[in-house]
């Protein structure tokens, strides 16, 4: 990922990530709706993550009008590893073994969660789990 995400620009970003088509300004405008955003503040940050590459507008769409499309230049993919790796690096000296430690010595782990992790490393682990 190019430069870090901020908490409201992802709010954008998972409209676009769910949607998953080019979106205009007033498709965006529901955060108007959702989050009392004021109109200036869904341009001004969809401002930022189109200088930031983030998003960049579809060249040769159909443009409708003076209406602009973008779409996104990271997947939701691509933000949750990097984000992962942010904090496995700040907070865990990059270790995933004591993450899932924290996570389940602070109950955020269920005992379907942790059952269902053992499945997945036993599938990706050929069995040795």
């Amino acid at each position: 990922m190019r430069q870090k995400i901020t908490d409201g620009e992802l709010k954008i970003m998972k409209i676009f990530w769910r949607e998953n088509r080019a979106l205009t300004f007033t498709d965006l405008r529901e955060l108007e709706r959702t989050d009392d955003w004021k109109k200036t503040t869904v341009q001004t940050v969809m401002e930022r993550l189109r200088r930031k590459g983030t998003i960049v507008e579809v060249p040769g769409y159909d443009r409708r009008g003076d209406v602009a499309h973008y779409i996104p230049t990271v997947s939701e993919q691509e933000f949750q590893l990097d984000e992962s790796d942010n904090l496995l690096d700040k907070a865990f000296d990059g270790s995933a073994v004591k993450m899932v430690a924290a996570l389940h010595h602070g109950g955020k782990l269920t005992d379907d969660e942790v059952a269902e992790l053992r499945e997945y490393f036993k599938v990706v682990g050929g069995g040795n789990g």
